[in-house]
């Protein structure tokens, strides 16, 4: 057996227990919160758990084989020097080509003659070591080490049922042997390919094979797993059924690939940098709340949390956003603003939460947005127009009858459209309100306009004599007879002072314009993508190119808050 050289060094980022505890005391929220805890992400689990889970070294040797105790520290079990191996559950698999990703792996159903079952034969006795149960397993051909609740034995063989298994208990001679399986919990460490077992993990106890990259915490590991490139190890939770995987690590290498999903990693570094600061906010707000402590881990990897799927895009200037802004995060009124929430664009201006979504936090109050203009060339479908039907929106409503006026009957002080009714031709209306102008019609976002009729502004006035409910589609004529074509929330006037001023519609209330179709149809145009709350990603974008800090940029779009680690 080749002796194990490099110690073990064990991760000093512990993650309070008291801040998954649920909401505290303020005093007590600001003493808990860590610069960098250590935290679970989901990977694949409930309906997409998964029968086998293959790593594969890029950076670092080998793996150990483990558990994380109660404080998150890896506790060290075992360790392998292959490159490749594959977590699988302790019940028949077969090892061969999937049909749910574009790679192999290894599946409940046969898809090769290589096969991993579920019973073994246990020698008799225990081990004192890893080392010492490896070497007296070497001795026999399909022997491994195995874990099984704070003992080391060791086993042979991998038999898809127990005739198999007494057939070879008869065959290698070994009568003092006991055919044995394993718990609901139990995982088996194989070689990548084949059916040779490497280690196998079983706790009753509430434990979970952990898989830690490279042999020690010297050099930080970066694995592939299911055509991705991971920092940190790796949690296996079974409970009878498929394997739930989790990722386990910083929450800086958290934000790394939360960046990278959200931004181009060649973005400007101060709009990276910003997107790190809101990202680990909203993570830290995510992981008091314990959406997910039912399902064994912190965050999972979908925007139902936040989109994550490792760092194998990584740039100089994505590393740098991590590095440079490290533990840091938004504070307001002393505590860290937790929905530090962000979109893609805003459309020309952001939106106050409670006119969304009926939360009021004070940090999220809506402003005009006069960066997005600089870049709105460069953002696809930035100013955009759908048309319905009244069919079309009857159905997106519920109505029992043809919609035949579309009325917005209120806008935000910033011109958003916050509600909307819609009357079908019984005469029955339906009110919408907050996201819910977008989302129930499926539309970008909530700075829009209906058929030139209801307006997301109060108008703009032309002449002084008449209004325009929006810009899209007018044109200006300078002094030297040029014309150009107007856009909402990119264009400009000169005041009576002097200075240079977005151009902005009157001040929003109630619109009592009703949109009634004639030909059955109605055209909504408008601009932005997303919520609108909070910070614009373009905006930043915009920002940044034009020489602001990422401090400038988050206290912009983040009312009266600071930038600070804890």
């Amino acid at each position: 057996m080749k002796g194990k050289t490099c110690g073990k060094m064990v991760r000093a980022a512990v993650l309070s227990a008291a801040l998954l505890a649920g909401a505290l005391p303020l005093s007590a929220q600001a003493a808990s919160v860590e610069a960098d805890p250590t935290i679970r992400v989901g990977l694949y689990y409930g309906s997409s758990a998964l029968a086998g889970a293959n790593l594969a070294n890029e950076v670092g040797e080998g793996y150990r084989f483990g558990y994380f105790d109660e404080d998150r520290a890896f506790q060290e079990l075992g360790y392998t020097y292959e490159s490749t191996v594959s977590m699988v559950k302790t019940q028949n698999v077969w090892y061969g080509t999937g049909v749910d990703w574009n790679g192999s792996g290894y599946y409940d159903s046969q898809t090769s003659n290589i096969a991993v079952g579920c019973w073994h034969l246990e020698l008799p006795g225990t081990y004192r070591s890893f080392e010492e149960a490896a070497d007296e397993a070497a001795r026999y051909e399909g022997g491994f080490p195995a874990w099984i609740d704070g003992v080391y034995t060791v086993r042979v063989g991998a038999y898809l049922d127990q005739d198999e298994a007494l057939d070879a208990q008869a065959s290698l001679g070994l009568s003092s042997a006991s055919v044995a399986g394993t718990s609901g919990a139990g995982v088996s460490v194989v070689r990548t390919g084949t059916n040779e077992i490497l280690f196998q993990f079983d706790s009753t106890q509430g434990l979970y094979l952990a898989v830690n990259p490279g042999q020690s915490d010297r050099e930080e590991a970066q694995t592939h797993f299911r055509g991705n490139l991971y920092f940190g190890a790796f949690e296996y939770r079974r409970s009878g059924g498929d394997i739930t995987v989790v990722n386990v690590l910083s929450m800086d290498d958290y934000i790394q690939g939360v960046i990278l999903q959200e931004m181009s990693a060649s973005w400007p570094l101060e709009a990276l940098k910003a997107q790190a600061v809101c990202a680990r906010s909203y993570a830290y707000g995510t992981l008091r709340a314990s959406k997910h402590q039912g399902d064994g881990f912190d965050l999972c990897n979908a925007v139902h949390c936040q989109a994550y799927k490792g760092v194998a895009e990584m740039s100089d200037n994505s590393r740098r956003a991590v590095e440079e802004t490290s533990g840091e995060y938004l504070w307001y009124n002393g505590q860290v603003a937790e929905q530090a929430v962000y979109s893609s664009h805003n459309g020309g201006a952001s939106e106050s939460a409670v006119n969304v979504w009926g939360n009021d936090y004070p940090y999220l109050t809506g402003k005009i947005d006069p960066y997005e203009a600089a870049v709105a060339d460069r953002i696809s479908n930035y100013n955009w127009t759908v048309t319905f039907t009244g069919e079309e929106l009857a159905e997106k409503v519920g109505a029992s009858a043809d919609i035949v006026s579309f009325q917005i009957t209120e806008t935000s002080a910033t011109g958003n459209t916050i509600e909307i009714t819609l009357t079908d031709a019984n005469g029955k209306q339906y009110v919408e309100s907050g996201d819910d102008c977008r989302t129930v019609l499926g539309l970008r976002s909530i700075r829009y306009t209906v058929n030139g009729g209801g307006s997301a502004s109060g108008g703009y006035t032309v002449n002084g004599t008449g209004t325009l409910s929006t810009l899209n589609g007018a044109y200006a004529v300078n002094s030297d007879g040029d014309v150009s074509a107007l856009t909402d929330g990119q264009a400009y006037v000169i005041t009576g002072g002097g200075s240079t001023a977005l151009l902005e519609p009157s001040a929003g209330g109630s619109s009592s314009a009703s949109v009634s179709s004639g030909d059955g149809t109605f055209t909504i145009t408008g601009s932005g993508w997303g919520h609108s709350v909070g910070l614009s990603q373009w905006g930043a974008y915009a920002m940044a190119q034009q020489g602001y800090t990422y401090e400038d940029i988050l206290t912009f779009y983040y009312t009266g808050i600071e930038v600070r680690t804890p």
